[in-house]
């Protein structure tokens, strides 16, 4: 190479920028690490996209060993994969599987999963498809032949449902969606689409969620009294990302929560123990305010590190049987990034899908690999 055109890549940051979407909004700014610092990224996408992990190159099945796809986590792992940008043509694989009416092997579809055109339409999991369109710059209001905010919003229950139906639990939920993770999928997807005024009764709801005295969020909807670090975090990004400052204080007295949770070793309590999930969303949540949580940070990712094994991939918890674990693997990856689920997005521009291995080729494993 001559001297005139002579340039050095610059090395990869170990929390990589992300892009803000065209919607705007607040931008999730991590810090970057020194060297050492947190997880392998690209052994933790080296896991997630191994053929015995990612079957054909386009989804995770549920573990029963029927073919059956469990497109939740799916989508997940491309989270992951748009988060670090280290394979993004095994992105554009996953993508246009699901954005094409991709069959598992039972035959399900995307469409089937969150069930959107039909009488039980999972507001949430349709949140979630939009959301994967927006991170990657699909339309979501045609992923799939489908509309999928449109979808979120006849999702929005105007009044609770009474029994034996229990489709909506109150004004402002989404219809079938059981959790304050799915309703802040579901708000996510309208704002970013520019639909806050369609999103103002679910906004309004999951704000009514926080506990008063501790600023934490239930995990579950209807609330169960509980406090969840996920759940927080997960709130803490989606209020964020509403314009306005209406839910700054809101969103400062969750991450404070969230800090406040941190065990000795960097990590953080959840439904498993010291759970790499929890972990991982409580790097996204403080990283809202990066400067102020950096220390926790560095603890939390220290800790991230510590439970990733030689394949690349994370137990499910410190505690109890060892072992990677593909949700686990796609939460740490994607968290350890920092970027808010709000802020995240990846372009597939220039990217080519892999070639589906054939049916009849066996997949060959090396132990160790």
């Amino acid at each position: 190479t001559d001297l005139v055109r002579l340039v050095a890549k610059a090395p990869e940051p170990t929390v990589p920028p992300t892009t803000p979407p065209a919607t705007g909004g607040p931008t999730t700014k991590p810090t970057t690490r020194p060297p050492g610092v947190g997880p392998d990224l690209k052994k933790g996408v080296g896991f997630l996209t191994h053929p015995a992990n990612l079957l054909q190159g386009r989804y995770y099945d549920d573990g029963a060993g029927q073919g059956q796809a469990e497109f939740g986590m799916t989508i997940d792992g491309a989270f992951a994969l748009a988060a670090t940008g280290h394979d993004n043509n095994a992105l554009r694989t996953i993508v246009d599987f699901l954005s094409g009416g991709g069959k598992d092997g039972t035959g399900r579809t995307l469409a089937d999963w969150s069930g959107i055109g039909g009488k039980h339409a999972q507001g949430g999991r349709i949140g979630k498809a939009a959301l994967l369109a927006q991170a990657v710059e699909r339309d979501p209001r045609d992923f799939g032949g489908r509309d999928l905010i449109a979808a979120v919003t006849d999702a929005v229950c105007e009044k609770p449902s009474t029994a034996p139906d229990r489709s909506c639990p109150a004004k402002g939920a989404y219809t079938y969606s059981p959790s304050v993770f799915a309703q802040s999928l579901g708000i996510i997807a309208q704002v970013r689409a520019g639909e806050e005024k369609a999103a103002e009764a679910p906004i309004a709801y999951l704000a009514s969620l926080q506990h008063a005295s501790s600023g934490a969020w239930p995990s579950l909807i209807p609330s169960t009294g509980d406090s969840d670090v996920d759940s927080t975090a997960m709130a803490a990004m989606t209020l964020d990302l509403v314009p306005g400052d209406a839910h700054a204080a809101a969103v400062d007295k969750s991450l404070a929560w969230i800090a406040a949770r941190q065990l000795p070793d960097g990590g953080f309590p959840g439904a498993s123990g010291n759970s790499v999930n929890s972990a991982a969303l409580a790097v996204q949540g403080l990283s809202l305010d990066a400067k102020k949580y950096d220390k926790q940070i560095t603890k939390a990712l220290k800790f991230l590190a510590s439970q990733q094994n030689k394949d690349g991939g994370f137990n499910v918890a410190k505690e109890g049987q060892r072992g990677s674990d593909i949700r686990a693997s796609a939460q740490a990856v994607g968290g350890a990034t920092g970027i808010s689920f709000g802020t995240l997005t990846r372009s597939l521009k220039g990217t080519t899908p892999n070639p589906v291995p054939s049916s009849s080729t066996p997949v060959i494993v090396t132990p160790g690999d």
